[in-house]
């Protein structure tokens, strides 16, 4: 067989074209599916090798949003749907504990499979008026096939805060499951002529192809500043070393999967701007370094008109909805799709996203409103 060094770049994309189509066939997933049907025309899912970055302003739901597509509903799509993938996520949890994570993942669980709307403050039964009763702990029990599904395939990682440990930590993992193939490449000293031999990384394997394997740091600016080269480098250059060197080389060279979490400027919700109706998140308004939009594959924004007591937004009565809703859209990427806007119904107290119905159609948004209605009883 030719080697692929000497395949022509159309035989290599060719290639990879048609195997991509035979997969499908074979019942085989080129991606993991977000969940949300009308907003996966546009935006499919979540591929292997794709960088993804999460940005919203204070207090909107970033994090949220990012545990509900790379985390919840991955695990819940494996368990649920019989999805044939393995999962691994290595998350950084820079803004929480490993414990408040859990603490989510079981509000977020009792809800999709119970209805039972508990936050997960009320699950710690501060004070005696707000004891959890015994049969939500009943029912905990009993879903612990999923939590254990989580602690499975999640490492939550709250003691490592600078890049060059994130990425080590990344790279341990894919030399502990795979092989990485090297190269040697001549370099010829120009002074004296002398001819030295070094061996370079030239392509990994891994073990189990079908493994997606995410790393997710939340949120990029509280990352530990960190030296390099001996020089100390400053808040905005340490996210960079994370984002454009890091980053990239886990996701070209290992194909992996990076998500960050970054939050919008403070000026981004600035009186001017809302003068101009500018409050949606852009690639401008990215806080402490915005040079990270070059770095990731697809970036998603997502905003919430109540914040601002904004009547109305893209049709939908933002009167009715209060801080019941969001709007998810593609600010950003490579491959367009940009103003991709996916409008969602949200309840931050158990992290759950769900896609609303086109604003035009008045009977299914009645059914929403009545079941809003029912929810705060």
């Amino acid at each position: 067989l030719m080697s692929e060094e000497k395949k022509s770049l159309f035989s290599r994309v060719y290639e990879n074209i048609v195997d991509r189509r035979e997969r499908l066939l074979s019942g085989k997933i080129n991606c993991i599916p977000w969940g949300l049907p009308r907003f996966e025309e546009d935006h499919p899912g979540l591929e292997q090798g794709k960088n993804v970055l999460f940005t919203a302003n204070s207090k909107v739901g970033k994090t949220q949003i990012c545990d509900f597509l790379v985390l919840f509903n991955p695990i819940k799509k494996i368990i649920d749907d019989n999805l044939d993938v393995r999962l691994k996520i290595f998350y950084f949890t820079l803004e929480m504990t490993a414990k408040q994570k859990m603490l989510s993942a079981f509000s977020h669980i009792l809800y999709i499979k119970e209805g039972i709307r508990v936050a997960p403050k009320d699950l710690r039964s501060t004070k005696e008026s707000n004891l959890l009763p015994q049969e939500t702990l009943d029912i905990i029990k009993k879903y612990e096939p999923y939590f254990n599904k989580i602690e499975e395939v999640v490492e939550f990682i709250d003691d490592v805060r600078h890049p060059t440990g994130m990425y080590d930590f990344l790279r341990k993992y894919a030399i502990s499951n795979g092989t990485l193939h090297y190269r040697n490449i001549e370099i010829k000293d120009k002074i004296t002529g002398e001819v030295n031999i070094t061996k370079v990384e030239d392509y990994y394997e891994p073990n189990d192809p079908e493994e997606y394997v995410i790393m997710i740091v939340d949120h990029i600016s509280l990352i530990q500043p960190q030296k390099l080269n001996g020089v100390q480098l400053d808040l905005r250059e340490t996210i960079s070393l994370l984002s454009a060197d890091y980053m990239i080389k886990l996701r070209n060279r290992f194909n992996y999967i990076c998500v960050a979490v970054q939050q919008q400027a403070q000026s981004q919700e600035s009186v001017e701007n809302k003068k101009h109706d500018r409050l949606m998140p852009t690639l401008d308004g990215l806080g402490t370094n915005k040079t990270t939009q070059q770095d990731f594959d697809v970036i998603f924004g997502l905003y919430s008109p109540f914040r601002h007591k904004i009547p109305e937004y893209l049709g939908y009565d933002i009167t009715k909805f209060k801080d019941n809703i969001r709007f998810l859209e593609i600010i950003g990427g490579r491959e367009g799709g940009g103003g991709t806007v996916c409008p969602l119904y949200f309840d931050g107290a158990v992290n759950y996203f769900k896609e609303l119905p086109h604003s035009d159609n008045k009977e299914d948004l009645n059914k929403v409103y009545e079941f809003m209605k029912n929810i705060k009883k």
